[in-house]
């Protein structure tokens, strides 16, 4: 009987990426995507529902800002709003300045392609950055989680565009063909073993298996902080738009003999395990009031993360 692999398997073609030219900004590339003409409406967008994110707030009063969309109806201040001939909300106290946490794969399955044929690292460093800007343009602290089987990084909270800077080159420089495979189940117990106080935590990661360890640590994270997951979805080993590109796993390193992909039966069970695995996590993340954005196509990563803060958002009224 044909096997696809275990739920986890993720794919790549063995092609060497072009070195990054020395001394180019990760974080300005992310901004360029995010400014681009088409993209200026999402960003805009993206700030006001990133604003209304973290769960409750306090009552005490503390400034005013400009109304974004997304922003509640009910904070814009009238008068103020009336005086300054723009739209002004209320800022609460506890609106200052937030905790933002992203871990992050960065072991050998993140250097594998995605289901739109990109690496899925440079997704992980474009969702990363986009996330990371947003935080640090509302006043929020962010930090780093990040590695694989073999060992973990932490950077500490920090406010400022270098911090973001060196934080997105620790996850582009170490997810490679080289690196050791991943291990997001150490990630999420690093996580809950050392973040005290509550936070938000964006996890980034490449589809894997909902082990029962798994299940725990997420429960876990999921009940003291707010919690966004990012899945980069694997690519599709039996399409054959990818001609005779060769086809191997990152993580158990074998290859899929080009005669197999057009066997109509390991397709269907291939798709029927995908279908599975993701409806499973589905339901966990789900009903624990978690964030959930899939992305398989670097050019869908904003326009999903927006789609995804507007449904959190929408959730809770």
């Amino acid at each position: 009987m044909l096997q696809c692999g275990p739920p986890d398997v993720t794919y790549s073609q063995p092609l060497e990426q072009p070195p990054q030219p020395a001394g180019q900004s990760l974080l300005q590339r992310v901004k360029s995507r995010l400014f681009l003409r088409s993209r200026r409406k999402a960003t805009h967008l993206l700030d006001g529902h990133y604003a209304s994110i973290h769960r409750g707030r306090s009552l005490d009063f503390d400034d005013l800002r400009e109304y974004v969309p997304g922003d509640a109806v009910a904070d814009i201040d009238w008068k103020a709003t009336a005086r300054a001939n723009t739209t002004l909300i209320r800022r609460w106290a506890d609106e200052r300045r937030h905790r933002v946490l992203f871990v992050v794969d960065s072991g050998r399955n993140m250097a594998a392609r995605s289901l739109g044929d990109d690496l899925k690292r440079d997704i992980a460093v474009t969702v990363t950055g986009t996330l990371g800007y947003l935080s640090l343009r509302h006043g929020d602290e962010i930090g780093l989680i990040t590695g694989d089987a073999n060992g973990i990084r932490q950077r500490p909270f920090r406010s400022s565009e270098a911090a973001l800077e060196a934080l997105l080159r620790d996850i582009h420089d170490a997810a490679t063909l080289a690196a050791p495979i991943s291990d997001t189940q150490a990630l999420l117990d690093r996580a809950r073993l050392t973040l005290r106080q509550r936070a938000l935590i964006v996890v980034v990661t490449d589809e894997i298996g909902l082990s029962e360890d798994l299940e725990t640590s997420i429960i876990a994270l999921a009940a003291q902080h707010e919690l966004v997951w990012v899945e980069v979805l694997d690519a599709d080993p039996t399409n054959h738009a990818r001609g005779s590109a060769r086809i191997f796993d990152v993580d158990g390193e074998w290859e899929l003999p080009a005669a197999l992909r057009d066997n109509s039966r390991l397709q269907r069970e291939f798709e029927q395990q995908a279908v599975t695995r993701r409806e499973r996590m589905r339901d966990l993340l789900e009903h624990r009031g978690i964030t959930v954005a899939r992305i398989g196509r670097h050019e869908d990563a904003v326009p999903e993360l927006l789609r995804a803060l507007k449904a959190r958002q929408y959730a809770r009224r």
